[in-house]
């Protein structure tokens, strides 16, 4: 394989791992032109760049589907799918072969997402976590939950739950949306709902409806200053961004494993902070394990029994599991780390970016649902409808809100269709519009191309014409 010798490339910075991915990915992965993506570092942007080889298929996508819906499942690598393959087979063979037990399978990956493998759990989605950390901290009747009107189902159950049966609060800051926003905003919001029964924030980085990423280290920092616990929905942090648990100083992060990461469905990473650090030097709350085998025996993780209690190895016991499928998770997780977590979110941010300026030069940046112009703010995700934008009033109920529903969906059926591309669409709370505004949300992974958003882009372009020409 040639390599490019772009000016902003560091002689250090190719990794053999990552070369050897662009070489597997082959033409999946494309060369972004120089100058075009102010929000990427020059190092981070300079990893985007490369020539690729003979393509080898790492993913097993269907070559004549444009598939841009990451956020909502991702592709299990090829390799990967061959040894899920084996691995059942073995035990079928033998059912009490276990591939070795999940306790090095979690060795394994803790490394390379920044924590201990006694704080991380190996579960069955990003819901699963969610729902394993609500049941096991301790909020009672009159206890206030920070959080947001652009949660996902996952964290709305099991805080709805808490509401019903015990009491709990649940308080929600209304986040804005568009491109006119900055980090600090954020902070804002959740600071001027603190209240002294306020005992958690929980909130989603990214969101899930617009690809926002929430800026969780200033909210972690706010909470930490408040004595308030952090609780993140990060279904769309694992494998799109480079995560390290314990430097983002939140306490609970239940992630996805199917999605951004490509692990196998039903797959998902909870991480339970187990140390103090500079990151967060407060003790964690008590925690209840759920959902495991060990309940009974051992009682809530405390302060006192902090350094011996095993939290991790407690919350991943729930009897016989799917050892094949927590094993691809694992190896999934490996692979990442050999090409590089760096570069693969500079990968997709750089895509992101990329595709946010074509939005911007064809429909304005007043069409965008997302962020672009502060980049702590920014991700994977790109939300924006082609025919408005947020500034648009709807009102609940009205002929007006239902065509706007209708439309969407139009869209993206007909894209989907008429153009063989995948992506979908979400119901946004905007604020000053009483109905839901339904932009498109698009993904870009690191099977994608800077050829793959300029056919994306002109297929939206042509389909907008049709659309708007009752066509």
């Amino acid at each position: 394989m040639s390599e490019h010798h772009d000016p902003l490339m560091s002689t250090a910075q190719p990794e053999a791992g990552r070369r050897r991915f662009f070489r597997l990915v082959g033409a999946g992965a494309g060369t972004l032109a120089a100058g075009t993506l102010p929000l990427v570092s020059p190092q981070a942007f300079a990893a985007t760049n490369h020539v690729m080889g003979e393509p080898q298929p790492a993913f097993a996508l269907d070559p004549s589907i444009l598939y841009m819906n990451v956020g909502t499942t991702g592709s299990t690598p090829v390799h990967l799918l061959k040894a899920f393959d084996d691995y059942n087979r073995e035990v079928a063979r033998n059912p009490r072969e276990t591939l070795g037990g999940t306790t090095p399978m979690r060795q394994a990956i803790a490394a390379g997402f920044g924590c201990e493998t006694e704080e991380l759990v190996m579960t069955y989605n990003t819901t699963d976590g969610m729902n394993k950390i609500l049941a096991g901290v301790e909020l009672n009747a009159g206890d206030e939950i920070i959080t947001t009107n652009h949660e996902h189902p996952g964290g709305n159950g099991p805080m709805n739950l808490l509401a019903w049966r015990k009491g709990v609060v649940i308080k929600r800051v209304e986040l804005p949306v568009g491109n006119n926003q900055t980090a600090q905003d954020y902070v804002n919001l959740f600071a001027a709902a603190i209240t002294a029964k306020t005992k958690a924030f929980v909130f989603s980085a990214p969101t899930f409806l617009t690809g926002t990423m929430l800026p969780y280290k200033r909210l972690a920092m706010l909470a930490q200053q408040n004595n308030i616990m952090t609780i993140v929905d990060g279904a769309h942090a694992t494998g799109m961004f480079n995560i390290k648990f314990h430097e983002t100083g939140i306490d609970f992060w239940g992630c996805s494993g199917h999605k951004w990461q490509c692990g196998p469905g039903g797959t998902g990473i909870l991480y339970i902070r187990n140390r103090v650090s500079s990151f967060n030097p407060r003790p964690l709350f008590n925690f209840w394990p759920t959902n495991t085998n060990n309940t009974a025996l051992t009682g809530p993780r405390t302060n006192a029994n902090a350094a011996s209690y095993q939290i991790g190895t407690r919350v991943q016991s729930i009897g016989n599991p799917n050892y094949p499928m927590l094993k691809v998770l694992s190896e999934c997780c490996t692979w990442w780390d050999e090409i590089g977590r760096a570069a693969i979110e500079a990968h997709d941010l750089a895509l992101s970016a990329y595709l946010k300026q074509k939005i911007a030069q064809v429909w304005g940046t007043a069409k965008l649902y997302s962020p672009m112009g502060d980049p702590e703010l920014v991700s994977a995700l790109t939300s924006f409808n082609p025919f408005h934008g947020p500034s648009l009033a709807l009102a609940a109920g009205s002929g007006a809100a239902t065509a706007e529903s209708a439309q969407s969906s139009t869209f993206v059926e007909r894209l989907r269709t008429q153009y063989g591309i995948v992506i979908r669409n979400t119901a946004v709370p905007v604020p000053g519009s009483t109905a839901a505004h339904h932009p498109v949300r698009i993904s870009t992974h690191l099977f994608h191309s800077t050829q793959d958003v300029d056919r994306l882009v002109a297929s939206m372009r042509e389909l907008t014409k049709l659309m708007l020409a009752g066509r």
